[in-house]
């Protein structure tokens, strides 16, 4: 991939590295929100409003990135790979977001639901560091233009599946005793694996954007 900060700029340059830094800067709070959320779930507080503030903020830059987006397709025309650039920045800023939003429902399982985390904690405490690691990966494969980094977040995902459908049939074998547990184990997993999920989508949208391959065809 082009240098953008080592090679003689273009007036397209410019725009690129602000769609990277914008990205960037994403993917440190998408990061932070997550860990947060997790954390506070396990550990029974409510930080539900901050969680909603960061999400808040992440869906404002997914929005700047797509005004921006549109302005350097619109005045430069860009084509090959400057425009898979510009489309990935886009798929991989909405990842980043869903990332904010599914924290935020995490941070509201424990407020709407509240109560001692006494079910399934392992479990959640066990996605969540697995979870965390493909978020950190895949933002730092796109970060790094590194291929095989995004090639191993999606193989990791499967990990992720088999621990997420394995507790659900130990769910159904052996249920809590309170309803309000299941109910509250069973959404934190669930959100957990599609962050996972968006994970995997930001590492295709990766290596769409280094080799000119449509997602879905690396899995």
């Amino acid at each position: 991939m082009r240098d953008l900060k080592a090679a003689k700029p273009r007036l397209l340059d410019n725009g690129l590295i602000e769609l990277s830094e914008m990205l960037n800067e994403m993917a440190k709070l998408a990061e932070r929100t997550v860990s947060a959320s997790i954390q506070a779930y396990l550990e029974g507080g409510d930080i539900s409003l901050q969680i909603r503030q960061w999400s808040d903020t992440l869906l404002k830059y997914y929005s700047q990135v797509g005004e921006k987006s549109i302005e350097l397709i619109t005045r430069f025309q860009p084509v090959a790979r400057d425009l898979r650039t510009i489309r990935a920045s886009m798929e991989i800023s909405y990842d980043l977001s869903r990332f904010g939003r599914y924290a935020y429902d995490i941070s509201m399982i424990f407020k709407t639901l509240g109560g001692r985390i006494e079910f399934g904690r392992e479990t959640v405490a066990e996605m969540g560091d697995m979870t965390m690691k493909m978020i950190e990966a895949s933002t730092e494969a796109f970060r790094t233009r590194n291929a095989k980094l995004a090639e191993k977040v999606i193989d990791d995902d499967k990990q992720v599946d088999a621990l997420y459908f394995k507790h659900l049939r130990d769910c159904v074998k052996t249920p809590p005793p309170k309803i309000q547990q299941l109910i509250q184990d069973v959404l934190t997993v669930r959100h957990l694996e599609r962050i996972a999920d968006h994970a995997v989508d930001l590492a295709s949208t990766t290596l769409y954007m280094l080799k000119g391959e449509q997602p879905g065809t690396w899995r």
